[in-house]
């Protein structure tokens, strides 16, 4: 089995706890230091936040918020709030107070995990139209006012209840039960909210196990916001084989430095970021010689996947370029990154030439926020550059006849 085998993702933490114990799930910033919260960590404290929320009254069905960047209390809530029974409602840190005020009004979420005064004061601005809301949380609790309940507070009200009271909960959601509601842009008009059971995420999560994008001894670097789809399902899939999942310090500036201090194994991004990394080790480089060295490193590594040996010629050419280039571009990714991925928008195919030349291999793959993240994806064994991969197994896919026609 590579994951925990768990039935939804209200019981997966608990079972990847068992299996796992003082082995690092997550790591962060703190204080200018990495540190590392293990899987038996991890486990205490979605347990106390969860019995926090049966505490203040959460039911199960009942829709839980969260607004905040991508941290480990985002982790620590939303496996909380499965536990609980309760679903929950992503929110984008950058959202404005009426774009929040839609979605906590339209899913009539009782309670809201909110980051900082920041993000407090959003839901303050409108939460007088709110009458469903009841409950916020203050991620960071010094910036909790006098009305919201900080998470250590909750944290504290949790370790009062009975541990058969979470078991309880727990075993009470079944895979049709809802799990996330995320919401959507759509083409036109208010974001449209996407209801997805466990079942869904659990069905797709065990298909992407299927393709070893990740195994147990990889570290994953996320800076996606765990508010998007894309996001969610890296979560899972890590903290399900038993990987650790290591968060962002919150500044896109640092985006490369964190991979140079952290030399993750797996790195799920955008384009952007991509093209970003790019202009950085390209900046500096002529044109031709970049050409050439693209060209070279692509025809050695194609060989190498194939199992061709290569020419003595082609082979010395490569050796000089990975010496003059390929070896700085592993090192701005942390020097051990066996694979990257991308999604959410096209990307380039000289830029995956560019990378995939330099021992960077960026895999593309496609997925809605319907098909619960994630419909295909390119792997290292099966791959085309500039496609989006072969569909996961239990997908279904069609091209839509009017597309074909119009090519």
């Amino acid at each position: 089995m590579i994951g925990t085998g768990s039935r939804t993702m209200a019981d997966l933490i608990p079972l990847a706890a068992a299996r796992q114990g003082g082995k690092p799930a997550l790591k962060h910033k703190v204080d200018g230091e990495w540190v590392e919260v293990s899987y038996r960590q991890l486990e205490g404290t979605v347990r106390e936040v969860a019995l926090g929320l049966v505490d203040l009254g959460i039911e199960p069905g009942d829709r839980v918020s969260i607004l905040s960047h991508t941290r480990p209390e985002w982790t620590y809530a939303c496996f909380a709030t499965f536990a609980a029974g309760a679903i929950v409602v992503s929110i984008y840190q950058t959202n404005s107070a009426e774009e929040c005020h839609y979605v906590l009004h339209h899913s009539g979420a009782r309670a809201v995990f909110v980051e900082d005064a920041e993000q407090l004061a959003k839901v303050r601005a409108v939460e007088a139209d709110l009458p469903a809301l009841e409950f916020v949380i203050v991620i960071e609790s010094a910036d909790a006012d006098g009305s919201a309940i900080s998470l250590a507070a909750l944290r504290e009200r949790g370790r009062g209840r009975a541990q058969t009271e979470l078991q309880e909960r727990v075993s009470a959601v079944t895979p049709e039960a809802g799990c996330l509601f995320l919401y959507t842009s759509g083409t036109t008009g208010p974001p449209k909210a996407c209801e997805l059971t466990h079942g869904n995420y659990r069905a797709i999560t065990s298909a992407l196990e299927t393709q070893h994008l990740v195994g147990e001894d990889d570290c994953v670097y996320l800076f996606l916001p765990l508010a998007h789809a894309l996001a969610l399902i890296v979560q899972f899939l890590v903290l399900d084989v038993g990987a650790t999942l290591a968060y962002w310090e919150k500044d896109p500036q640092k985006i490369v430095a964190n991979l140079m201090e952290l030399k993750p194994t797996f790195f799920p991004s955008v384009p952007r970021i991509f093209e970003k990394i790019h202009t950085l080790a390209t900046a500096a480089g002529d044109a031709r010689e970049l050409e050439q060295a693209t060209r070279v490193g692509m025809a050695v590594r194609q060989a190498q996947h194939r199992g061709e040996q290569v020419p003595a010629d082609l082979q010395a050419a490569f050796e000089h370029t990975e010496q003059a280039l390929h070896a700085n571009v592993r090192n701005l990714f942390g020097g051990r990154l066996r694979q990257a991925v991308t999604g959410a928008a096209p990307i380039a195919p000289s830029i995956l030439e560019f990378f995939y030349a330099c021992g960077v291999p960026v895999m593309e793959g496609y997925g809605m926020t319907e098909t619960a993240s994630v419909a295909s994806v390119n792997t290292l064994d099966a791959f085309r550059l500039g496609s989006v991969g072969r569909p996961l197994p239990g997908v279904q896919v069609r091209i839509d006849e009017t597309v074909t026609r119009s090519v």
